[in-house]
C-alpha cells in the first residue's frame, strides 16, 4: 500500500473511531459493532481486533497482526497515529495479561474443554540468529489435533509475554512428544516462562 494512501486511510480511520468511540464503550448491539469495526480494520489487511477492559484507562482497543511480523509494522503505523482519548488505551499487538493460566478450547467433537497451562513445561533453545525456539511438554491437551495445539500455544504465549515479543523474539514453538534425558533435566514449569524469558531478553539485547 502506498505510504501516502496508507497515511490518509489511517487518518480517516481515527477520525471515524473518535466519532463512534462512545458506541464502542457501551456496546448495545455486538453484531452491528463487530461489522462496523470489521469494515474499517480489514481495509488495512488481514488483522483481527479486540476491545477489552483496561487498567490505566477503562477500555483498550487492540489491532492484532495475527502473529505476522510484516503486518506488525502496519499495525504499529496505525496505532502510532492514535489520538489521545480519556477512555482508551491502544495496542498494535495483543498485550500480555495477568491471568491464571486457565483457558478453554473446543475439541474435535466440538465440546468445550478447560485447559490448565500451569501444568505445561517448557525448554528454551537459542537459534544462530539469537531468537528462541520454544519446546513445550504437556499431557493435558491430547484431545487437540496438531494445528489446535499450536493455536493453543500461541494463545498462551501471547497471554504471558504479549504478541509483539512473541513475534520479535520467538522463532518457533513445538511440542515434545517423547522426552529424552537432556530435555527432562531442562524442563521448567510454564508459570516461570515470563521470568526466564525476561532473563534471556536481557542477554539478547
Amino acid at each position: 500500500m502506498d505510504s501516502i494512501l496508507l497515511k490518509n486511510k489511517i487518518n480517516h480511520f481515527w477520525e471515524w473511531f473518535v466519532k463512534h468511540e462512545k458506541q464502542f464503550r457501551k456496546i448495545a448491539d455486538p453484531v452491528a459493532t463487530r461489522e462496523l469495526l470489521d469494515n474499517q480494520v480489514l481495509q488495512f489487511g488481514i488483522f483481527s481486533w479486540e476491545i477489552g477492559k483496561g487498567q490505566s484507562k477503562p477500555h483498550t482497543f487492540t489491532i492484532s497482526p495475527n502473529g505476522d511480523e510484516k503486518m506488525l509494522s502496519r499495525s504499529e503505523a496505525i496505532i502510532g497515529e492514535a489520538p489521545e482519548l480519556p477512555h482508551w488505551r491502544f495496542f498494535a499487538a495483543k498485550p500480555a495479561q495477568d491471568w491464571n493460566f486457565i483457558f478453554e478450547m473446543f475439541d474435535s467433537f466440538m465440546l468445550q474443554q478447560t485447559i490448565d497451562a500451569a501444568e505445561w513445561e517448557f525448554i528454551f533453545r537459542m537459534t544462530p540468529d539469537r531468537k528462541l525456539n520454544v519446546f513445550i511438554y504437556t499431557e493435558n491437551i491430547d484431545f487437540l489435533d496438531a494445528d489446535d495445539k499450536l493455536r493453543a500455544a500461541d494463545y498462551v504465549l501471547n497471554q504471558i509475554i504479549g504478541e509483539m515479543d512473541r513475534i520479535y523474539y520467538i522463532d518457533s514453538v513445538s511440542f515434545i512428544e517423547i522426552l529424552d534425558e537432556n530435555q527432562e533435566e531442562d524442563l521448567k514449569l510454564l508459570t516461570a516462562f515470563k521470568l526466564e524469558f525476561e532473563k534471556l531478553l536481557d542477554e539478547l539485547l
